[in-house]
């Protein structure tokens, strides 16, 4: 590592930990993830970075139908994570995930139209990763959350069924929200870690 970049790392850091930085959890990566488009990905929003000492949490954008990105949206705040909309009929496509102070791995993968369950996807805290597709003009119908080390819940709200049952999973495991083999779009996916 060179020392530009370690001095760059180590600002970073400082910055992050007292809770003054916002930015994209890997803006050095330039390569965007699989299923999102490098325009997409050049464009995402930044997500906050919380000091090191604070509860567990996860962040959410969408990438919405006719719209692009949405603002982030954290647990911090007493709620859930929550990307898409509520009552406006429009597909849910991506969804860029961040966690923090959770000292494991985050999970998520999507399954949507023509191609069914992308695989899964972790990322260690403040490593943001995407699920589901950009540019290509398909809905989500369904996605999986969990956490190799804690607790996690989700839940989805989607064409014809509203909000699902929400519900909690254990360390190691995930739980799946919305629908499959229903041709059924996903409008908004939420979810927490504990």
């Amino acid at each position: 590592m060179q020392v530009g970049t370690r001095v760059a790392v180590y600002l970073t850091t400082i910055l992050a930990f007292v809770g003054v930085l916002t930015a994209p959890a890997n803006a050095d990566t330039e390569k965007p993830p699989p299923g999102i488009s490098a325009e997409a990905w050049r464009t995402r929003p930044a997500f906050p970075v919380f000091a090191a000492s604070a509860d567990p949490y996860v962040c959410f954008t969408g990438h919405i139908q006719d719209y692009g990105w949405q603002a982030v949206d954290c647990s911090n705040d007493g709620d859930w994570a929550m990307a898409g909309t509520e009552g406006l009929s429009l597909r849910l496509e991506a969804v860029l995930i961040v966690a923090g102070n959770t000292g494991g791995h985050t999970c998520a993968e999507a399954h949507g139209q023509d191609y069914g369950w992308q695989g899964l996807r972790c990322e260690y805290d403040a490593r943001e990763f995407a699920i589901g597709t950009t540019g290509q003009f398909r809905r989500m119908e369904a996605f999986r959350f969990g956490h190799t080390t804690r607790w996690s819940c989700n839940n989805a709200h989607g064409q014809n069924y509203r909000w699902q049952k929400e519900d909690c999973v254990g360390p190691g495991q995930t739980r799946m929200a919305g629908t499959t083999n229903q041709q059924l779009r996903l409008e908004a996916a939420t979810a927490t870690i504990l």
